[in-house]
């Protein structure tokens, strides 16, 4: 099921989905590359999804990218950002790259952008159904400092604004915040780039939501943490230097049971960043 800005917001039928019975429930974020190999992309998802029902959250996806991945890989429910804001014909390729929401096993009811961010097309907040009941999911993908200087504080305070207004909404936030410059497992010690700052608002210790890191989370359910790494895993190098940059942050509905980023596969698979992958149970 296709979702576009004309389809009806009322919610589709459930009885008769895949997975009546599930007790988890995979995530996938993944900032794909906008010139990636889209049929390596889509072996890796196809891999990827769980047992039960997934969801998976993409950024930089052009328009070729999501009508081929809907039309090889049939997904239960998919919408695409630049359904509900289309590029202007005068606007760049900067403007042809969106976020993506595919779900196997759940039906999406309605998705909306985040219209007071810089870039609306590079969000997405997704309201789907199924046996777990009502799930909201938020997926964003960050402006560089680099190209946008004081644009991309701007828009993690968009963004902030959102989640805040929306917060006992949350289940699940999706994102590439290209933050932060140095990672740590306590959020008071995240350090954020100088355009980045109100990056804190999202991932800092003056977080405007409720949701939790689900890698951090993870690894505090383990036996063995080495705090002092820096970062605590690699998503993304840039200029030589490895970064976490991409992220999943649950509400407190879910409990975090696994939570990893395969980043030789997903450099494999032609993208520039490694996807999350979790899995979670209700509480």
């Amino acid at each position: 099921m296709m979702i576009s800005r004309d389809s009806p917001e009322q919610p589709p039928q459930v009885v008769g989905l895949p997975f009546p019975m599930a007790t988890t429930l995979r995530v996938i974020q993944w900032n794909i590359y906008m010139s990636c190999h889209i049929e390596s992309i889509a072996n890796f998802i196809m891999n990827s999804i769980g047992q039960g029902p997934t969801i998976v959250c993409l950024e930089e996806v052009k328009r070729y990218a999501y009508d081929t991945l809907g039309s090889l890989r049939n997904p239960t429910s998919s919408c695409f950002s630049l359904d509900l804001r289309e590029p202007g014909g005068n606007e760049g390729d900067e403007r042809k790259m969106g976020i993506a929401v595919f779900s196997f096993g759940l039906p999406i009811i309605s998705p909306e952008l985040l219209n007071r961010t810089v870039f609306p097309e590079r969000t997405l907040s997704v309201l789907l159904h199924g046996v777990f009941g009502p799930i909201r999911v938020v997926a964003f993908h960050s402006l560089t400092g680099v190209g946008y200087r004081k644009a991309k504080a701007s828009n993690f305070a968009s963004v902030a604004d959102y989640l805040q207004q929306h917060r006992t909404e949350l289940d699940f936030l999706c994102f590439d915040a290209n933050e932060p410059w140095h990672d740590d497992i306590d959020p008071t010690k995240l350090v954020f780039w100088p355009r980045g700052k109100t990056a804190g608002l999202i991932m800092g210790s003056e977080k405007v939501h409720d949701l939790s890191d689900s890698y951090v989370e993870h690894l505090r359910s383990t036996v063995h943490i080495d705090n002092a790494r820096d970062p605590l895993t690699v998503s993304h190098i840039t200029q030589g230097t490895p970064r976490r940059y991409d992220y999943i942050m649950h509400s407190r509905r879910w409990t975090v049971v696994n939570c990893s980023y395969p980043y030789a596969e997903s450099i494999a698979a032609s993208s520039d960043h490694s996807a999350v992958i979790a899995d979670y149970e209700l509480r």
